[in-house]
């Protein structure tokens, strides 16, 4: 058998030849596949969990800007040229359509910001776990966080700010390894910062304050030495201020205001020579 493709540049369609050759006779086979059939497509699961998502915070992807016919992956999520930081698009998801030899697309990264979404976090959202950038930041969400957060190891940009969250933060959060900034200030929290997060060793913007936590700094924070922001006002921290915070060498901002910070300044912070805020 012999196979021959042939593309039809005037027309949406490509003809595939079949020669068939047996007991000396030759045969020839005709058979048109759309090309629709051949573009990226999101990976179903991600769809339904979007979907329902959505549905629960009662908002509607653009269909003009992306989720185009009802594929998530299209339109301005696989645009280079759009990202999260632009206003135009919000609700937003932005897709990585290079699985599967270019023909699977996953979401990477998902914005609702400040259109006033009430209610608590869909469980769906944790079973995302190509995501990488997430802002949920200044919306009316209520409940806590749940430990399946610790199922999104890909993510590097997280931000619950500006809601009333409550509950304890979730030690499960010590699995995002690759998190680079993390915020969840002004939000209604309580109990003591875990422990785990201090395994999140490549962390360099920490925003914290008013987020109703409480209690000591943990030990374990002397790992990270990446950190250059930390805003960790009006949270009622207790205890000294920390000696280690001297080792982040990283630091140009440093807030910790309105806290129940006892015993003196730590001498160490003469060694944060890279501050400009404190």
């Amino acid at each position: 058998m012999m196979r021959i493709i042939s593309r039809d540049s005037s027309s949406a369609l490509v003809f595939t030849f079949y020669v068939v050759c047996s007991f000396g006779l030759a045969s020839l086979t005709l058979a048109q596949t759309p090309l629709n059939q051949t573009q990226p497509t999101t990976h179903p699961s991600e769809v339904r969990a979007l979907n329902s998502v959505f549905d629960q915070w009662n908002i509607k992807a653009n269909t003009q800007q992306w989720n185009i016919s009802g594929e998530p992956c299209s339109g301005a999520a696989v645009q280079d040229s759009a990202s999260l930081e632009d206003a135009t698009f919000n609700p937003f998801i932005k897709c990585d359509c290079s699985f599967n030899n270019g023909f699977l697309c996953h979401i990477t990264q998902l914005k609702v910001y400040a259109l006033d979404v009430t209610g608590p976090i869909p469980e769906e959202l944790w079973t995302l776990t190509f995501l990488f950038n997430l802002n949920l930041a200044q919306n009316y969400l209520t409940g806590s966080i749940s430990p399946s957060i610790g199922n999104l190891t890909r993510m590097q940009y997280l931000s619950f700010g500006i809601n009333a969250l409550s509950g304890k933060i979730p030690r499960e959060v010590g699995h995002l390894t690759e998190l680079i900034s993390f915020s969840f200030g002004a939000n209604n929290f309580s109990g003591p910062l875990p422990s785990e997060l201090g395994n999140l060793s490549k962390l360099q913007q920490l925003y914290i304050d008013s987020s109703g936590v409480s209690g000591e700094i943990p030990s374990t924070f002397a790992n990270l030495r990446s950190l250059n922001t930390l805003w960790a006002s009006d949270v009622e921290f207790t205890g000294r201020i920390p000696d280690f915070i001297g080792n982040w060498s990283n630091l140009t901002t440093l807030r910790l205001q309105g806290n129940s910070f006892e015993g003196p300044i730590p001498s160490s912070f003469a060694n944060l020579t890279s501050l400009t805020e404190l």
